[in-house]
């Protein structure tokens, strides 16, 4: 036997052509193969192994294929039928030796095995590993995004947690609970605020007062400095009402009045008519610049002087001989109304207003309980009724002016501990002499206390309680703010499930495309094998189909 030979299984066709081994035209001759195949694959055989052969391979059935199902066929019983001449009774079985006899014939069974390796090793391999790696590669892609959603989970909950805890409250009814933690703590801070005022509030105003003597050069009443302030601090355990408060700090008055009345001009600018388009048809303009509004009001043929009338389709009657009228007409309403008891308990009273014929309405008779009216800037009646203390942070002016006096002393309590911190003759020299210097740890011991003072007054928690207690919108913001915190804790187990089906598919498909790829590949190796056989045995040398074939 010669050497051996290495042919590369891409060029495997061109190396038999060279050879002479098959004809140039094997392509054609391929096609008329191939009819037959399909003429042979109409006839049904009964052979088990056949059947599993043909449902394999389908209409693609090479020359190897086509030997093994023809002789699969020939040892069954009907392909064992044969006449005095050698043919098949069956036509299965004739069909599939005649499939075979036409791969033999000028060897085109060898250009379709090369055919069929130089598909499977350059294209359908290689595209059923790339499948199988681009399935794996998504599963472990959705391994790797699952594990960052848990971590987005765990942070988006650590964060909502966090925001409850900072509300103070539980989340299962998130505006009851904001409104019922400003209900309750706004009292408490506000009680907080007034205990520090009252401990160190006055001594604050004298000293303070004292520099404001010294600088003015003439004497200067504690309570024109800082009058508000000076108010609680002396008010005891019952700070006076509004109202009182307003008596003695006429700035709180001015302040009130001018809020009342930018109130009442936004209100008029609010509810003013809208000027009507001269060029509307609804409307003419008379050459004496009135407007027709097309009613006539006047009787045809009534004196000009004299008032139009309306008739209302009702009769008004005198009722200047009942009880206190004014001699005017009264409405008959139908019922009579008497005057009640004016203390009974659980209701306003509010006084009995004369009616026609001496009559009058009991207003007791109507129950306010349970009615509640919110204002965010001010409200006059529901400070009267939330308490004195809580008054101070419900008005508004009143909160304003005590946070202007506050900071105004902070400020100069500040200052002097940065002058007392210096040290020198200056500051000896400077400020009131008759006993009104205290030392650098009692002014930081009193800015230490205003500090506690703002922060209960206008703080940030200070703020968000009223703005709780005041403001609807604000609360809304709240409450979707939470809602929102709380679906994002929802929203990475929405997705770490939907990653959960992606995973499943393409691990399925996946395996399935390993399964394929395993059989193809034994498949093609088996080709490879024959015909390598086959090939030796007719150049009569070991012959090998190297190449990218070897790696499958």
């Amino acid at each position: 036997m010669a050497a051996d030979l290495a042919v590369q299984y891409s060029k495997l066709p061109e190396w038999l052509l060279a050879r002479r081994v098959i004809p140039e035209d094997y392509p054609r001759l391929l096609t008329a193969v191939q009819a037959r195949v399909v003429d042979a694959l109409q006839e049904s055989v009964s052979d088990k192994v056949a059947q599993s052969l043909i449902s394999e391979h389908g209409e693609n059935i090479h020359y190897f294929a086509a030997k093994d199902v023809y002789e699969a066929v020939a040892k069954s019983p009907e392909g064992q039928s044969k006449t005095l001449l050698g043919s098949h009774n069956h036509p299965g079985a004739a069909k599939w030796k005649a499939v075979l006899d036409a791969y033999r014939r000028r060897h085109l069974g060898w250009s379709s095995a090369a055919r069929l390796l130089i598909q499977n090793v350059s294209y359908e391999i290689p595209a059923l590993k790339k499948n199988a790696a681009a399935c794996e590669r998504q599963v472990s892609e959705c391994t790797s995004r699952q594990a960052d959603l848990t971590k987005q989970e765990i942070n988006a909950k650590n964060r909502y947690q966090e925001l409850l805890k900072e509300l103070g409250i539980e989340g299962f009814n998130p505006k009851a609970e904001l409104r019922g933690n400003a209900d309750k703590d706004l009292p408490r801070l506000t009680s907080e605020l007034v205990t520090l005022v009252q401990k160190s509030g006055e001594e604050i105003v004298k000293y303070y007062g004292a520099f404001a003597e010294f600088c003015a050069g003439r004497p200067v009443p504690d309570e024109s400095v800082l009058p508000l302030l000076l108010t609680v601090a002396r008010a005891g355990d019952q700070l006076p009402c509004i109202e009182d408060v307003e008596q003695q700090v006429p700035g709180l008055r001015a302040m009130r009045q001018d809020a009342a009345r930018r109130a009442a001009e936004a209100a008029e600018d609010t509810n003013s008519p809208v000027a009507v388009a001269s060029s509307s048809p609804a409307v003419e303009t008379s050459t004496a610049g009135e407007v027709d509004w097309g009613i006539s009001l006047g009787a045809e043929g009534a004196d000009a002087a004299s008032p139009a009338a309306i008739d209302w389709d009702f009769e008004v009657v005198d009722g200047s001989g009942g009880g206190g009228g004014s001699g005017g007409g009264g409405i008959d309403w139908g019922f009579e109304v008497s005057s009640g008891d004016a203390g009974r308990s659980g209701s306003t009273a509010l006084p009995a207003e004369p009616g026609p014929e001496g009559q009058s309405i009991d207003w007791s008779a109507i129950s306010f309980d349970g009615l509640e009216i919110r204002n965010s800037e001010h409200d006059e009646e529901s400070t009267k009724g939330e308490g004195d203390k809580l008054a101070l942070l419900i008005d508004a002016q009143a909160r304003e002016l005590l946070a202007r006096e506050v900071s105004q002393v902070s400020s100069f309590l500040r200052e002097r501990c940065a002058e007392l911190a210096a040290g020198g003759t200056a500051c000896e020299e400077y400020g009131p002499k008759e006993g009104a210097q205290k030392s650098l740890a009692e002014v930081q011991a009193l800015s230490d206390v205003i500090s506690q003072v703002e922060v209960l007054l206008a703080g940030p928690a200070v703020r968000r309680l009223m703005l709780l207690r005041s403001s609807n919108r604000y609360l809304d913001r709240i409450v979707q703010r939470l809602e929102a915190a709380k679906a994002q804790c929802g929203k990475p187990a929405v997705r770490r499930a939907e990653l959960d089906k992606v995973k499943a598919d393409q691990s399925v498909e996946a395996k399935r495309t390993r399964e394929e790829l395993d059989k193809l590949r034994a498949a093609t190796q088996k080709v490879q094998t024959e015909l390598e056989a086959e090939l030796s045995a007719h150049f009569k040398s070991s012959l090998r189909i190297v190449g990218e074939i070897a790696q499958i």
